[in-house]
């Protein structure tokens, strides 16, 4: 907790709003008493030409400009003027075709000049074919010149309508008392911001002492407080390594005590019904295939612990060059016991690949193995410039310009609960077989490669899908 003496600029913005009263206060008179007089009427009359010559500006043509604009301006006719004082449209029928007959209208037109006058009418002028002016009606006449043409706006107003225009209402107006409003506000605000500020002041003063001694216990509480979070922090992240460090070691034994002794024993077993039993020699063979199938298991078990003790010790030994993808195709089939690898959707275009080749054949074989291993009868490879699998799950990062190779599988597919753990270290279901690191290997060679694994699974079968980088080279560049 901390006291700070106010700051003097709370006493410039009491000041700043005791001035926009002011002014406000101000405004307020000056625009009544600018409201309280009557509006000139050459105000009146620019304001409805400039108007007008708008509206026929924006409107397709003279006859639906000058009724918009009649409409508009609420007057008793508008019409188009020619130079020789021809009116060519109008919104009086009986007008168009006629010539203003005053002289002096008639003068401005030819003159392109402004004029106004109080004058009878000679031609009854009609709203919606109605005659609402007999000839003989005074009525206020203004013509003025449209800029840029050979051609005037001629106006007829009623001359009461035109007084009643003229004259404002006297009362105070909506703005004043909203002025009037915005300078009380202001002022009220200012007269707060000045007691505030001296109230402020005062209690500083007080609180300045007991300011001094909190701050001293905060300082001591937050040093406390760091030394305890940061021991905590330590605490936790011994906790979490000892922790994670059981798991393993308790996953590991569990699989090394599931995965070796069953094939251990099988192997044990079968020497005894080979040494002591009385077997046929068919009966012999058999036991014999058996014990060097589970020999050989054990032996990949204990090559998969291995590589990837290896792995995570040393790291990969691999080089990343850019190889033809036919010469891909033709080193990865080799260790996936005749899969054919399928290029799809190459066209005419030759594709290199920017990998280590026996790493991703590795990486291909071990998918494949691991297919085989958790009941699969069939498993197809074959690779594509696009990518033809939505990934329930990736990891790596998928490269911008990427070949996709695909080992797809009938086997019984991956749960999904368990799918978003597959690719971790020892993770497995409990009712399989295998060390649970076929594919966590896998994840560490592609991304190696700088590439992504994903997967797709569903109960009639699995797709893995590896993305690695891939460029594109012109046939031409290549005979070059």
């Amino acid at each position: 907790m901390g006291s700070h003496r106010p700051s003097a600029w709370w006493l410039v913005i009491a000041a700043f709003c005791a001035v926009l009263a002011a002014g406000a206060l101000i405004g307020a008179i000056v625009h009544q008493r600018s409201q309280s007089q009557p509006i000139g009427e050459g105000e009146v009359f620019a304001d409805d030409t400039a108007a007008v010559v708008s509206i026929l500006a924006d409107a397709g043509s003279d006859a639906d400009g000058v009724r918009h604009a009649r409409n508009t301006l609420e007057v008793e006719a508008v019409s188009v003027v020619d130079v020789e004082g021809t009116i060519v449209a109008s919104t009086s029928e009986p007008f168009v075709g006629a010539t203003v007959a005053n002289p002096l209208l008639g003068f401005a037109a030819s003159s392109r000049r402004f004029a106004a006058l109080a004058a009878a009418t000679e031609i009854p002028l009609q709203i919606d074919g109605v005659t609402e002016w007999e000839p003989g009606t005074v009525l206020y006449q203004v013509i003025s010149p449209i800029d840029g043409t050979d051609r005037a706006v001629l106006i007829h107003y009623d001359v009461s309508q035109l007084l009643e225009r003229r004259i404002q209402a006297g009362e105070i107006q909506p703005l004043t008392i909203q002025l009037l409003a915005l300078g009380l506000v202001f002022g009220l605000l200012a007269a707060g911001v000045s007691i505030g500020h001296s109230q402020a002041s005062r209690r500083h003063r007080e609180m300045a002492l007991e300011a001094e001694l909190l701050r001293r216990h905060s300082d001591e509480l937050e040093a406390t407080n760091a030394a305890l979070a940061e021991a905590r922090r330590s605490a936790e992240r011994a906790l979490r390594l000892a922790e994670e460090k059981m798991r393993i070691r308790s996953e590991f034994v569990l699989m090394i005590n599931h995965e070796l002794r069953t094939p251990l024993t099988t192997v044990v077993t079968g020497a005894e019904l080979v040494r002591h039993g009385n077997l046929t020699q068919s009966e012999r063979d058999q036991v014999l295939e058996e014990i060097v199938a589970h020999g050989r298991r054990l032996n990949e078990i204990i090559d998969q612990i291995l590589a990837v003790a290896r792995i995570e010790n040393r790291g990969l030994s691999y080089e990343l060059v850019e190889v033809p993808l036919e010469e891909v195709c033709e080193v990865t089939q080799a260790p996936l016991r005749g899969i054919a690898a399928t290029p799809d959707g190459l066209g005419d275009r030759r594709l290199w690949v920017r990998t280590d080749l026996s790493t991703l054949a590795l990486v291909l074989s071990s998918l494949a193995d691991n297919a085989r291993t958790h009941g699969a009868s069939h498993v197809s490879l074959h690779c594509s410039v696009e990518p033809l699998v939505e990934p329930m799950i990736e990891v790596g990062r998928r490269p911008p310009n990427s070949i996709f190779f695909y080992v797809q599988d009938d086997g019984p597919g991956i749960d999904h609960h368990f799918l978003p753990r597959a690719f971790e270290k020892f993770e497995k279901k409990s009712t399989s077989s295998g060390t649970g690191l076929g594919l966590y290997m896998a994840r560490l060679m592609v991304e190696a490669l700088d590439g992504s694994i994903s997967v797709q699974t569903s109960p009639s079968g699995t797709t893995f899908q590896i993305a690695v980088p891939g460029v594109a080279r012109s046939m031409a560049k290549e005979t070059v």
